[in-house]
């Protein structure tokens, strides 16, 4: 049998958030493996005729999403992925910067999704190789280490809700039309 190794895919990813969008924000830095999940959620249809073993499989629902763990230090791109947060910026020094995020509001996180964009790094991947999240929001969790031993990882999950046309996740060429 031959090996194909040109469909062998290896190594990092980057991920750009709201590619879309007017301010795209694309982390290339990751530690650890981006981490891309597509689960299907099904139901057994039993008859009586047959015991236990189903007469078929219904698909109740899908979800994908993308697990980044960025090590880039970022504060404009830090406040762009932690839902209502707010990057405050020095008005008469912009290069005194900081990220408030207030714990008074209840956020829902719909109304922050974006079009989520995965592209591997490998010198043979092409167009094909893509991973498009349709409308996804950024879900971040901070535990950071302060150690000489360790990197600071921002851990962010983009969890895929479905767009206006119900569309969630796809794979390939982004610019293919119908």
């Amino acid at each position: 049998m031959a090996v194909a190794s040109e469909k062998i895919q290896l190594g990092p990813c980057k991920v750009t958030f709201d590619f879309d969008g007017l301010e795209p924000v694309t982390f290339e830095q990751t530690q650890g493996g981006v981490v891309l999940t597509y689960e299907e959620t099904t139901r057994d249809v039993p008859v009586d005729q047959l015991g236990t073993t189903p007469a078929d499989v219904i698909i109740t629902g899908r979800q994908a999403s993308i697990a980044v763990p960025i090590v880039e230090r970022d504060l404009e791109k830090l406040a762009k992925i932690i839902p209502g947060a707010t990057l405050v910026v020095d008005g008469t020094d912009p290069t005194k910067k900081r990220v408030d995020v207030s714990a008074l509001v209840v956020e829902r996180l719909f109304p922050f999704a974006k079009k989520v964009k995965l592209e591997p790094l490998d010198t043979a991947s092409t167009a094909d190789d893509i991973v498009v999240l349709h409308k996804a929001a950024p879900s971040t969790n901070l535990n950071y280490t302060y150690s000489y031993d360790n990197e600071l990882v921002t851990n962010t999950t983009f969890r895929a809700f479905p767009d206006d046309t119900g569309q969630l996740i796809s794979f390939g060429d982004p610019d293919a039309t119908a």
